[in-house]
């Protein structure tokens, strides 16, 4: 599927982290009270505040709904025994590759009802909301969804002598500028993800990039089919970039919080990450917005990004009050700033008097008309430096999107983990034999998840 990308406000998408907070059934005299996934952690302290101050305006607007607000977000290990007990929020925050199971195991809410009654569902691409309709019926609300690409330090491109607003768009120019970097600025040229599960998303979209997929469908049933080809020229691109070229640096277990902290304290020059990051590499790590740069995904042939999102579904639990309040909450906290011009300013203007960033880049979830209207209205507080973004803008708008696996991806993505992190901390690897051991493994688990 295809979009084009605008400059809007970023609702920041879910990174691994812990889990905490547990359903409530919530119901006293004349009021509901609803627990909701979304709350900043605490180190964005600006963020937190500007989530709590939201939180006593809607239940200020709405003196019949109680809402308790929670900073866990989703993990692939934690959850599924959470979903399973029951014991979860009653607004949930799920990665786009995770409704359609949820739904096949009735552990959320069909809100059909409740969607199709709010305001902006008639102006939403038919596209985006494929991943929650089954059946003619509707499980969840698209909040965001990314593509993803490389953020560069642009002060240690010019260090090396590489131009900022020129950075690569092959894999072969990467892995030139990632060893410029090193040996030039001493720098890691580029960093690589390999824990909880980043390992195997990264190079899910560096296959889609040379050409490859992950799954394909034999006789109805999902099986692997990235033993061979354009994962195998990813995994050896890699090992040379680790082992001969030793751009990559030592530290080769590194989780995805890992390698923000690094880059925004310019210990490493580039990674793959999506244009929200720009949030936190501000507010939670202190990075200068002026060396931040974002390029579309380098590509070997395959002329294609992969896409992902975030999805707010119900927990089955809930009762019909609750869903009505959480559907609410959703449309106020993160719908109609995205779809309404006045609520977007609105949101957008306090966004900014905080210095909370505006205007980055994603992937609009709307018709072509209600976007260019939120843009219009809230350009005046765009806040980051939207030069930095062009490579990223330019370049992705000529790729396709790939999605991310169809079925058991977060299961696949750690299963690769482990084969990333053997060829860059194994020096003899065999990545082939690495690639049909996982794909064995990855087939296993797709049988078990198919029966």
């Amino acid at each position: 599927m295809r979009h084009s990308l605008a400059l809007c406000l970023a609702i920041p998408l879910i990174t691994a982290a812990v889990a905490c907070g547990t359903a409530d059934p919530g119901q006293t005299a004349g009021t509901v009270e609803i627990t909701v996934m979304g709350r900043p952690l605490v180190a964005d302290v600006a963020g937190r505040k500007w989530f709590d101050d939201k939180v006593a305006a809607f239940e200020a607007a709405n003196p019949g709904i109680k809402i308790k607000p929670s900073d866990a977000t989703w993990d692939a290990r934690s959850f599924a025994a959470r979903l399973a007990g029951g014991n979860v929020e009653t607004v949930i925050r799920v990665p786009l590759t995770e409704p359609a199971a949820l739904i096949a195991r009735t552990q959320v809410a069909d809100i059909t009802t409740e969607a199709k009654a709010l305001p902006s569902w008639a102006s939403f691409d038919p596209k985006v909301l494929e991943p929650v309709t089954k059946d003619g019926k509707v499980y969840g609300v698209p909040e965001n969804m990314y593509a993803l690409g490389v953020v560069y330090n642009r002060e240690l491109f010019t260090k090396a002598g590489l131009d900022p607003d020129r950075p690569p768009t092959t894999w072969d120019g990467l892995r030139a500028a990632a060893k410029q970097i090193k040996d030039r600025t001493g720098a890691i040229g580029f960093g690589a993800m390999t824990t909880k599960n980043a390992g195997g998303w990264h190079l899910t979209a560096q296959t889609y990039s040379y050409g490859g997929t992950m799954e394909r469908v034999e006789a109805g049933q999902a099986v692997a089919s990235f033993a061979d080809g354009p994962a195998e020229q990813v995994l050896n691109l890699l090992k040379q970039m680790r082992w001969t070229d030793d751009s990559m640096g030592t530290q080769q277990l590194r989780s995805q919080d890992d390698m923000n902290k690094d880059y925004a304290a310019a210990k490493v020059a580039m990674q793959i990450n999506a244009p929200d990051y720009y949030a936190a590499y501000v507010q939670n790590f202190g990075g200068d917005p002026a060396k931040f740069g974002m390029a579309a995904l380098p590509q070997g042939g395959g002329n294609t990004t992969l896409v992902g999102g975030t999805i707010d579904m119900i927990s089955a639990k809930a009762t019909p009050q609750q869903r009505a309040a959480a559907v609410k909450w959703i449309d106020y906290i993160y719908l109609k700033v995205i779809s309404d011009p006045a609520a977007a300013v609105e949101y957008n203007k306090s966004r900014a008097a905080d210095n909370l960033p505006v205007g980055v880049p994603v992937l609009p979830l709307f018709t072509q008309d209600t976007q260019d209207k939120v843009n219009a209205a809230i350009a005046s507080y765009v806040n980051v430096p939207t030069k930095n973004f062009k490579p990223f803008l330019e370049g992705t708008k000529n790729l396709r999107y790939g999605p991310e696996p169809a079925v058991a991806a977060q299961e696949l993505y750690g299963v690769l983990d482990a084969t990333v992190q053997a060829v860059l901390t194994k020096p003899d690897a065999d990545v082939h034999a690495l690639l049909s051991e996982a794909s064995d493994r990855v087939n296993a688990i797709l049988k078990q998840k198919q029966q």
